[in-house]
């Protein structure tokens, strides 16, 4: 594995931002909920909805994705939607930032949303058990973030879902993700 290469061989806009800024706004257009994501007013991804017969706010999903991203520096699915897939090395494109990665933090994140549902949505930081932590760890040992230990991803997952709940006590908002301070923050929208 080059993952301890990895960050110095690509471009800076293969990048992830150091610090940026990600709206989330609902919207009831449908019989249902939708969450739109934008950064700087464009676009981040598609429209989302729960896909679900139950309103349980899996439209905020994203949030789980981009604050991998900030707090783990990793998430195939954010350097998707943001277009920062590092296509100047073949490999590194096909492995990190291809079709098997970004599945796995897919499964991930479904997996860690429905032990959250029935978890308060890891209202506290221990509610996140040891045995989906090293499910997850599993689930990654092909990856870059196998660096990453069973207490990085309890933190990174702790700080996902307070910013989960406060978009969905919210209806939305701003997040400001710091990737070189490991800072996620939540603001109202005006």
């Amino acid at each position: 594995m080059k993952s301890s290469i990895i960050n110095s061989l690509h471009f800076d806009n293969e990048n992830l931002p150091q610090n940026f800024k990600v709206r989330f706004e609902e919207y009831d257009y449908l019989a249902y909920p939708q969450v739109r994501v934008t950064i700087d007013g464009n676009p981040v991804g598609d429209t989302i909805d729960d896909n679900s017969y139950n309103n349980d706010g899996y439209r905020y999903h994203d949030i789980f994705h981009l604050t991998f991203a900030a707090l783990l520096g990793w998430s195939p699915c954010t350097r998707s939607m943001l277009k920062r897939k590092r296509k100047s090395d073949i490999e590194i494109d096909r492995i990190e930032d291809g079709a098997r990665a970004t599945i796995t933090e897919e499964c991930i994140s479904l997996m860690i949303f429905s032990r959250a549902k029935h978890k308060n949505f890891f209202q506290n930081i221990n509610d996140i058990d040891s045995d989906l932590l090293l499910t997850i760890k599993e689930m990654t040992s092909p990856f870059e973030v196998a660096t990453k230990t069973t207490e990085d991803w309890r933190s990174a997952i702790f700080e996902a879902y307070k910013m989960f709940s406060l978009l969905m006590k919210n209806k939305g908002g701003n997040v400001l993700f710091d990737t070189t301070n490991k800072i996620v923050k939540f603001e109202e929208i005006n």
